[in-house]
């Protein structure tokens, strides 16, 4: 069974080579095309005639491969942008404060699009965001 966490880069005498990252980046990017072919598939192949008793979980198995088909587009779109800013040459730098990303961030993280300080804000800000109360009108 494959392992989840990125294979660390080789090391490159304390340079950083997106090149690197590309290979782990473009390995993940054929995982989730594999795994979001096996998953349209799964669909289709249970499509058919369902025993009302069956209806049920069969909902339940179809939400929950649903939510894991949107996180896995999700996470291929994050793959393809990353793949974009090492073409582009900017891989590696933190889309918000401009500073670079650390190797060890991406080793875990390669479509990482901050740094640890920016993607702290963000989650903070959106956290503050979830906590304020909307407010509708009543009449």
């Amino acid at each position: 069974m494959k392992s989840n966490r990125a294979p660390a880069p080789a090391p490159n005498n304390g340079a950083f080579n997106p090149n690197l990252f590309r290979r782990m980046l473009e390995e993940k990017r054929q995982e989730l095309n594999i795994t979001l072919g096996l998953l349209k598939f799964d669909s289709i192949a249970s499509a058919g005639r369902v025993n009302e008793e069956d209806q049920a979980q069969m909902s339940h198995d179809e939400f929950i491969s649903l939510s894991r088909n949107k996180q896995d587009y999700q996470a291929l779109r994050l793959v393809n942008e990353a793949l974009d800013r090492v073409e582009a040459g900017d891989y590696g730098v933190c889309q918000r404060c401009e500073e670079p990303i650390s190797p060890r961030r991406l080793e875990v993280l390669p479509w990482a699009k901050y740094c640890v300080r920016c993607q702290e804000r963000i989650a903070e800000r959106a956290q503050e965001e979830d906590d304020v109360p909307t407010l509708t009108a009543s009449w």
